[in-house]
């Protein structure tokens, strides 16, 4: 069984790739002197699409969207009025050409925008690659330490004071991922016909995977380390409980759940042609993903309550170890 979560292209097609009848409509980009921006490539519902010599994008979506966000695909040479993203609503008539205004930024807006594209997705890449790079160094150091079976105070202090931050941070940045996503699934169940709720689940899911396969793929190292260096293997098997707690009674009965079941129930009721059939599917659908969404907090409670559990063993023997030491 796959343990990832795959649903994130799904979405979009979801949201944007329905059954619905498509309808066509027409974007004009225009700089300020209302010249045409011709050739250029812009994220039109996140599509990379190219205006042609007259400045349009002609764009496909089903008829039920009512708005599409609109970014430039290089922020150096365009904004759209002067925002990061704008979200453009669509005409009722899809005959109506929507004139789209971009600018080129300034130096301080071209500085605040990059400052605010992905920063948290860059933070969590950022902390996962560290992680990574720190969790190998110190699996070396317990091979080496290992086979030359040099164990003092001192090896032992360092290898907690080097695997405590490692173990913990990573522990609590999967909690946090996990609630995130909880709640981005459960703002969807509210919003089945909004496309910002839909944004927010995929982002949530990008993080939410890339933390939980760190989470994996740590698991035996720092078991060992906690054997190697707290000397215990009680303290290493409750490690491995909560890891497993996480997998088996979170993710594979919630998450899995989620990833095989709900993104079908998804599709079929946002591109249901028969408006009270549509209704009524979407109702049913919103009450499940509610109580599914309890019940993921729930486990996600227990879940907390073992991290914070293990973090405090954990420390408590790296505090009484440090204390023996400097004595």
């Amino acid at each position: 069984m796959k343990l990832r979560l795959l649903i994130l292209v799904m979405l979009n097609l979801v949201f944007f790739e329905a059954g619905a009848q498509l309808i066509t409509y027409k974007l004009r980009f225009r700089n300020s002197d209302k010249t045409p921006v011709i050739n250029t490539s812009f994220l039109v519902a996140d599509q990379r699409l190219d205006t042609d010599p007259q400045g349009i994008i002609l764009l496909k979506l089903p008829q039920n969207v009512t708005q599409v966000n609109v970014r430039s695909a290089d922020l150096k040479s365009y904004i759209i009025n002067n925002n990061l993203t704008e979200t453009i609503s669509l005409p009722k008539d899809p005959g109506i050409t929507i004139d789209v205004y971009v600018s080129k930024p300034t130096p301080d807006q071209l500085k605040l925008l990059e400052g605010k594209i992905d920063k948290s997705q860059s933070a969590l890449r950022a902390y996962i690659q560290k992680n990574i790079q720190e969790t190998k160094a110190g699996y070396d150091k317990i091979l080496a330490l290992i086979n030359s079976s040099n164990f003092n105070d001192t090896t032992i202090m360092r290898g907690q004071l080097e695997f405590y931050p490692l173990i913990s941070s990573t522990l609590l940045n999967y909690l946090n991922e996990a609630r995130n996503f909880n709640d981005a699934f459960l703002a969807l169940s509210s919003a089945l016909n909004t496309k910002p709720a839909y944004n927010q689940l995929s982002d949530a899911i990008y993080r939410y995977n890339d933390i939980f396969d760190l989470l994996n793929k740590n698991k035996s190292t720092y078991e060992q380390a906690i054997a190697t260096y707290w000397k215990s293997q009680e303290l290493a098997l409750k490690y491995s409980n909560v890891i497993d707690y996480a997998i088996e009674d979170f993710h594979k009965i919630y998450i899995l759940e989620i990833n095989y079941t709900y993104i079908n129930r998804i599709y079929a009721a946002v591109n249901e042609t028969n408006k009270k059939k549509r209704a009524r599917l979407q109702q049913d659908l919103a009450k499940d993903m509610q109580e599914l969404s309890a019940a993921m907090s729930r486990k996600l409670t227990g879940l907390g309550e073992r991290i914070t559990s293990i973090n405090s063993r954990l420390y408590d023997n790296d505090r009484k170890s440090n204390d023996v030491t400097n004595n």
